[in-house]
Parts: structure tokens; sequence; C-alpha cells
């Protein structure tokens, strides 16, 4: 929002915006809340008594952010075309994401804050009979853009504190490619199998000149894996996203349709190419379902399950791949100087 002026006789007023432009408007706020390993644990099985923590402050920072202007008094109401809440939970904390778009006269910054600070403080009350040491910080927003004042990055994210350095939020042609890894495995996620598929696409991509900006497991839950692809893709600035698991057929494999629902444009030629290679070790490639998509300028793929089948692709795809990606990186950069 606006900074507030005074009127003649020193009282606060809402800025009048009559006279600017409608542009598109874009806030992302981000903050972190502290909570022991026992509460940590208790939120990602879901054994909370008060029900799906995360779900249930995903919602709560949802409708904050919609109800701004309701809580803050000198904030314009608008008509927001996006609200959304993305958590990552770490092993001493959650931090959640709230993106905010509108199209109109004054930026969403007050409206990104509201919703990330409702969702924290929703998880705090869903888990204050487990932790009632649970710490609230580090509330801040992370970018905005629109408006006169145009793209703003906050100095301490850019700096690499929280992940996402401004000389490579895939505006440098000459900068290396940032890959993220996602691994589908309930048991995975639980402790109870060791990830080896995760790692193998780690080293694989990194000796191959690619950066891995972060690697992370979760369960073969739908709403989980659209989340998390999208945290990767619009928060951390990922330029691919390589995900392990969750093609088949069980009941539990939902990876290709997450990554179908993310997507803005289908590349089904890599998934071909990864299928049409397997089949010639097993003719049960055929059964592979994954995906191969783009989420605005992040590749997104669908990798098998195994660090054998892993290797195989990625020697496969790896050269068409990058070729894609440079692709991608100049038009990005191209339209970075317009």
């Amino acid at each position: 929002m606006e900074f507030n002026h005074f009127d003649e006789n020193g009282n606060a007023i809402m800025v009048d915006v009559s006279e600017k432009k409608d542009t598109e408007r874009v806030a992302l706020a981000k903050g972190r809340i502290y909570m022991s390993q026992e509460t940590i644990s208790a939120v990602r099985k879901g054994s909370v008594k008060k029900g799906d923590v995360l779900g249930v402050a995903r919602v709560a920072g949802i409708m904050a952010a919609k109800r701004t202007p309701d809580l803050i008094p000198l904030c314009h109401v608008l008509c927001l075309t996006k609200a959304a809440v993305d958590f990552t939970v770490e092993d001493a904390y959650v931090e959640a994401v709230c993106t905010v778009k509108t199209t109109g006269k004054t930026g969403v910054e007050m409206e990104a804050l509201t919703g990330v600070s409702t969702a924290l403080l929703t998880i705090f009350d869903m888990c204050k009979a487990l932790d009632k040491t649970m710490e609230i910080t580090d509330i801040h927003v992370v970018r905005k853009e629109g408006g006169k004042s145009g793209l703003f990055l906050n100095p301490k994210d850019a700096a690499g504190e929280c992940g996402v350095e401004e000389s490579e939020c895939s505006m440098d042609e000459n900068a290396p490619i940032r890959v993220a890894v996602v691994t589908l495995s309930d048991k995975g996620a639980a402790g109870e199998r060791e990830d080896l598929s995760g790692p193998a696409i780690a080293e694989m991509v990194t000796e191959f000149g690619y950066k891995v900006i972060e690697t992370v497991i979760i369960p073969d839950e739908r709403k989980r894996i659209e989340s998390e692809l999208v945290r990767l893709a619009d928060s951390r600035h990922a330029d691919l996203i390589l995900t392990t698991g969750g093609t088949g057929f069980s009941k539990r494999d939902v990876t290709p349709e997450a990554t179908r629902n993310v997507a803005t444009r289908l590349v089904p030629g890599i998934a071909e190419a990864m299928r049409q290679l397997s089949m010639k070790y097993t003719k049960r490639a055929m059964l592979s379902r994954a995906a191969s998509v783009l989420r605005n300028d992040t590749l997104i793929i669908n990798m098998p399950g195994s660090p054998k089948a892993v290797r195989e692709c990625l020697e496969e795809i790896l050269d068409s791949v990058d070729h894609g990606l440079k692709i991608l990186k100049a038009r990005e950069s191209e339209c970075a100087r317009k």
C-alpha cells in the first residue's frame, strides 16, 4: 500500500490514488514459526488434535489477505486476482509464503503480509497445546512488482539469506541453471526409507554444471506436491524442477496430475523420450505416466523412481533440456531488458 498522508488538521487519511494508472501488482511475503521437533513431527504426520494444521492455516491466510482493509484501517479495498499461501516444513520451523496479485492503482504488500501473519498465527493456535514456546519471526516483504516503483527485491533475500539471490532470478543468461529436486515418497518423508533417487539426480545435474538450490522429500499428496512445485518455481525461482517417484498406477501415485495442474504449457516430448529409452530395458516402462511441463519459465520433469532409471534418463535428455533452458533464460533476459 501507499504511505499514509495527513490532512490539514494532522489527521491520518487514506491516500487518494484516483489519478494513478491501473497496473498489475504482485507482492510476496514470508515468515517463520519456530517450534519443537515433536510439534514439527505432529504437523508432518497430521496428528495434531485440532486437525490439518497447514490446510487450515492456508485457508486462514487467504481469507485474511482478502479482508486486509477490515484489519488495517487505511488500506484500500482491492479486488484480488490471486491469494495463495504455501508452506515449507523444516526440522525447526515452518515457513509460510503468501503471494498476492491484483490489477489496480495501489500495491498489495499489506495483503501479502496480513496473509502470511494470519497463517502463522493459525499454526500457533492449532499447535499451542503441544508447544507453548513457539516463536513467530522474520515476517517481511520478499518481492513486489508493479506501479511507478517497479520491481522491489528485499536486500535480505537478494543477499541469499532466504535462498533467492537477485542475480540468480533467471535474469542472467550466463548464471548457472538453478535446479530443485523433489522426491515423492510416503515412507521417505516419514524417515522409513532412504532416498537414493534424489541424491542421484542432484549428483548428475551438479556434474553437468547446474546449481542445486534445494532438495526436498514430501509424501504422495497431490495438494502438497502442487504447493511445493509452485513454491520452488515462483518463490525460489528454480529454472528446472526434477521430481522422482509417484508416476505409476498406484492410487497414491499422483505426481503427474499435480504437475499438470500447475503447468502453463505442456512439453510432452521430454517424458515421451524417457519412456522410449526405458522401453529398451523393460516393457513396463509403458506404464509410466510421467509428465513434463512448463510453469511460466520453469521446466518441471517427472523422473522415474529408481536411481538406475534416473541416471539413464538424465543421460538421454540433459543435452536437449539444457538447450531448452537456455532459450527460456534468453527470453526472460530479453523481457527484463525491455
